[in-house]
């Protein structure tokens, strides 16, 4: 698994997609499903926290542009990430609802970032609204519900 994730850090290259912008940092693999789909990067905003990734060929659906279900991929992912430190310490959470509307696309070699803001981060449920960008425009809405299921041990 760890080398597939390497197998993907060695993909950024594909279509000149090979500088990550400044202020990323590299996120940690959330499991096998992560290291497969290839790295993203975080970091935290003015307004909350941003996960960017580059969309590769493996992203790309039969028309040329990033599947719907990498879009998909990145809002969870992007909106797992700001709910986990959406307080101190960090908590575990678990995805019970997440909807999104496909607005625009993005292509292989496109840098997409989500921009995620955290609405209501309650004792047991944190609220999220997250927009995806490329290239200027967004290209996604999407909100999501997450179950809160304790603290990260530390």
């Amino acid at each position: 698994m760890e080398q597939a994730y390497s197998l993907a850090l060695d993909a950024l290259g594909e279509g000149g997609a090979g500088l990550i912008p400044e202020g990323f940092a590299l996120m940690p693999a959330f499991g096998p499903f992560h290291q497969m789909f290839g790295p993203t990067y975080f970091r935290k905003s003015e307004r909350g926290h941003v996960v960017g990734m580059y969309v590769r060929e493996a992203h790309r659906n039969l028309g040329q542009m990033m599947h719907g279900g990498a879009v998909c991929m990145l809002a969870d992912t992007a909106i797992t990430w700001a709910s986990k430190y959406s307080r101190q310490p960090a908590v575990r959470v678990l995805t019970t609802g997440l909807t999104v509307n496909f607005i625009a696309n993005a292509e292989p070699g496109d840098w997409v970032e989500a921009h995620v803001d955290v609405l209501r981060s309650g004792k047991r449920v944190i609220f999220s609204d997250c927009r995806i960008w490329a290239n200027a425009k967004c290209i996604a809405h999407a909100s999501g519900q997450f179950q809160v299921m304790g603290e990260i041990d530390s």
